[in-house]
């Protein structure tokens, strides 16, 4: 076998792989402004597509005419896409930090959906533009309708492409090889997809046009033989002299080359917009069978169904989630403690029947992945970077934490100087946990020096933890072989510190 001649199955398939290597560096090389991933995609699969068919046009120069003849759609489309993106990826930082028990279902079924959704167009839209010309409304219906035909085939690839990402983290020694190979493969299996998807509707596009054509071939063929028996009609008929009267002849055929060949109907005005569209729509639909209506549905109504769906779906979904932050009145959190069924019930309920809120209103103590040790014996950094984000940003109004951890997240950045929400008359100094600002010894000119503005030497320690007594640590179901601190964070809405002051005079029966 002459497995090295040019035109071998071996030798084009070596033709193949080089040819969708170089493509997929062009594409990365093409990616890296960022704004022109969506031109950059387009053309990949512009080129992709041609190489699978077997049509030899090289490589570099019709990636780059794609690349600039679909540029503008290309990055509209793009740019909507990651914005689209951006939003998953708040969502998805939301949930990690607020934990996934603590979410509520619906936020995380129409963030999962919402993922899914964005995924599989971001997917499919990018080759319909290399493919087809059409507005870019009519580009997301054609995605979204080639993403339900092909959902399962998207499915298998989407997951060979998450497989490549663990595969080039897990073996990063191994990094090119695995991408490389990968990424050809995916690219091979995708534009098999899209061609032979593209293939069978371009086939059936055609047989409609052919039908089409035929029909007006015959119905013209009926009107021509309409008019030749007028007019042999005319022929044959006489006039005074009892000869043939070529002048009627000659006004009947007149009058057939300027008769429309259908009426047309009067248009109607009748009620308003809605009412006339639906009458419309009614009509269409009359006389189609069971199968041809539905497939009507899914070329014209389903993508806009969805996409109505799901902007009603994001507005409750925000609508609820507004709603349920406001009927909140307190938010606690754990660190390196866990309180018994009894004593969440107490930090919550118990508060609420007590400070007399209504029974819409709620609370919560979280534990849940709050359980940190010191510094020295943390080891997942990213959870705990996450975690303060988290108490910087105020999803805590106040955290009851163990004394291993209360000096590991010490400082005024967290938590509130306990001097401007207690009365310290009715508690000792033995009571709290204080905490003292290191003097800055790096030499630097501040701002303040350079204004040469004075300012007053800041008093300390500052008492920023409040120590539970034995009957609070049992009331909550706390481990009492240990000491607990509660300390309050810095709170944005107006009536935060009130609240709070309730809450201690709760635990304390003082303030």
């Amino acid at each position: 076998m002459n497995l090295l001649k040019p035109d071998s199955p071996v030798m084009n398939l070596l033709s193949t792989i080089a040819d969708l290597i170089v493509l997929h560096l062009l594409f990365v090389i093409c990616c890296l402004p960022i704004v022109t991933v969506g031109a950059a995609y387009t053309a990949k699969y512009y080129v992709a597509m041609k190489i699978i068919r077997g049509e030899d046009s090289g490589v570099i120069i019709p990636f780059f005419k794609a690349f600039i003849r679909n540029f503008k759609q290309a990055t509209i489309v793009w740019l909507t896409m990651f914005v689209a993106i951006v939003l998953i990826i708040i969502d998805w930082r939301w949930i990690i930090l607020n934990g996934w028990n603590n979410t509520a279902f619906i936020y995380k079924f129409g963030v999962i959906a919402f993922t899914i959704f964005v995924w599989l167009i971001t997917l499919t839209i990018f080759p319909t533009i290399a493919r087809y010309e059409m507005k870019t409304s009519e580009l997301f219906k054609a995605a979204l309708i080639f993403s339900i035909i092909k959902f399962i085939p998207l499915v298998i690839i989407s997951l060979l492409i998450f497989g490549t990402v663990i595969a080039c983290i897990w073996y990063a020694q191994w990094f090119p090889l695995i991408y490389f190979f990968m990424t050809t493969t995916i690219t091979y299996f995708l534009s098999l997809v899209y061609i032979r998807q593209f293939d069978k509707l371009e086939k059936v596009q055609a047989e409609k046009i052919e039908a089409k054509k035929a029909q007006e071939e015959s119905e013209r063929a009926a009107q021509e033989a309409e008019r030749e028996e007028l007019v042999s009609d005319a022929l044959l008929d006489e006039d005074a002299t009892g000869e043939a009267s070529y002048a009627k002849s000659k006004i009947v055929a007149k009058e057939l080359e300027t008769k429309p060949r259908k009426a047309e109907e009067e248009e109607d005005k009748s009620g308003n917009k809605l009412t006339r569209y639906i009458r419309s729509e009614r009509k269409k639909l009359k006389g189609l069978t069971l199968k041809q209506k539905a497939g009507y549905f899914v070329q014209y109504y389903l993508p806009t169904t969805i996409l109505i769906l799901l902007i009603l779906g994001i507005v409750v979904w925000y609508g609820v989630d507004i709603y349920k932050s406001k009927l909140r009145v307190i938010d606690g959190g754990l660190i390196n403690g866990v309180v018994s069924d009894e004593g969440r019930l107490y930090a919550t309920k118990g508060f609420l029947e007590w400070g007399g809120y209504g029974k819409a209103r709620t609370s919560q103590l979280l534990d849940t992945e709050l359980n940190f040790t010191s510094d020295i014996e943390f080891e997942d950094k990213y959870l705990e970077i996450a975690f303060r984000a988290s108490v910087l940003t105020g999803q805590f109004d106040y955290l009851i934490m163990r004394e291993d951890a209360v000096d590991n997240y010490s400082t005024l950045d967290y938590f509130m100087d306990l001097n401007n929400l207690l009365n310290m008359e009715n508690f000792s100094e033995d009571d709290f946990f204080y905490y003292t600002e290191e003097p800055d010894t790096s030499g630097g000119i501040s701002i303040d020096d350079l204004l040469k503005k004075k300012t007053e030497e800041a008093e300390g320690p500052y008492p920023i933890a409040l120590k539970l007594t034995d009957g609070i640590e049992e009331k909550l179901g706390l481990d009492t072989r240990y000491t607990y601190y509660i300390a309050f964070t810095y709170s944005t809405e107006a009536n935060g510190d009130k609240i709070n002051r309730q809450f201690i005079e709760y635990l304390y029966g003082k303030c």
